[in-house]
């Protein structure tokens, strides 16, 4: 797309209708319950809290034990709910809220249960016992992944309001709808809001060989301000919405274009980046776009993932998905 195309309309975000946060009673989780109640509150949206118990765990067990026992999941059931209320005690906003429990598996359950309440906005903890120091848990990635409504991945290290938001702009549709998302959660929380469009040059792409850019000063300062004007345009409704708003908007050369939301956002000290996913297919899977696959995989904080309007997954929709007469793996 060319510096000189205009950019989209910019849709404002109005607040989430209804919020789905999991949890499998570990510390990041805890975070990420504590941040989807602060998101509903200042949404006016109803919180829905999930555990879903695997149900390779629940056949094991049922294996292990004796035929006589006939209640091992009543019992599993029962377990997470007691589980759930002295782990919801230590949470601000959480201790009167109910917890679904259900069995099966995880990521069928989560995505089922954000089907049931009408979620436009499913959280998960970063991961659950596996600590990366970048990237996330498999479980989280795949809800990303095969989600119909956006995903909040909360980092176990983000205690309290978000301080420096980075939104992902890249001109698209969706984009724009990342951008209005971020700058509602960074108004809420006094965030300061970076505008980051990150592009790698035209002049970049020459032969190993060239001494020097192809494109005088010029005319690469003329692209620059091209650039910087068309994300001006994205940025001005937003800034306008959002009265007090601290708004810095970034035009990012960077020559490795995937992963220069990431290292922009480590050189900001950012604690969460919003951008939209793209969802193309292919036979393995519906997929997000490179942009977005790479910073789920290298990000240091938490992420926003928003999907395109309209955004259709088999499994979010509970339907039975196959290819080739072989149900595929989760």
């Amino acid at each position: 797309m060319s510096a000189t195309q205009p950019a989209p309309t910019v849709q404002l975000a109005s607040p989430y209708a209804s919020v789905v946060v999991g949890t499998d009673f570990t510390p990041c989780s805890a975070v990420a319950v504590s941040q989807a109640a602060r998101i509903a509150a200042f949404s006016g949206a109803p919180l829905h809290v999930v555990h879903v118990i695997d149900t390779t765990v629940v056949a094991e067990l049922e294996t292990a034990l004796s035929a006589y026992q006939q209640s091992i999941r009543e019992v599993l059931t029962k377990d997470a709910e007691k589980a759930w209320g002295d782990f919801a005690a230590k949470i601000p906003g959480a201790a009167d809220l109910p917890v679904d429990v259900s069995i099966n598996n995880r990521i069928v359950g989560i995505l089922n249960h954000a089907r049931k309440h009408k979620a436009d906005l499913l959280v998960m903890g970063a991961f659950g016992h596996r600590r990366p120091d970048v990237g996330f848990g498999t479980v989280a990635t795949a809800c990303v992944r095969k989600s119909m409504t956006d995903v909040l991945l909360i980092r176990d290290t983000q205690a309290g309001p978000f301080k420096v938001v980075v939104a992902a702009v890249d001109f698209s549709e969706t984009s724009a709808r990342a951008l209005a998302r971020a700058a509602l959660v960074a108004a809420q929380d006094g965030a300061e809001l970076h505008v980051l469009h990150v592009f790698a040059a035209p002049w970049h792409r020459l032969h190993y060989r060239a001494p020097e850019p192809m494109a005088p000063p010029h005319l690469q300062k003329q692209y620059r301000d091209a650039l910087e004007r068309r994300l001006g345009d994205s940025v001005g409704p937003i800034a306008e919405a959002h009265k007090g708003l601290r708004v810095r908007p970034v035009c990012y050369d960077y020559a490795g274009h995937r992963s220069g939301i990431v290292e922009y956002a480590k050189s900001v000290s950012a604690d969460l980046i919003a951008l939209g996913t793209r969802g193309r297919t292919n036979l393995r899977d519906i997929l997000l776009g490179s942009t977005a696959e790479k910073a789920l995989d290298e990000s240091p904080c938490s992420v926003l993932a928003v999907k395109p309007e309209g955004f259709h997954h088999p499994l979010a929709a509970g339907e039975e998905p196959r290819l080739y007469g072989v149900r595929p793996q989760f």
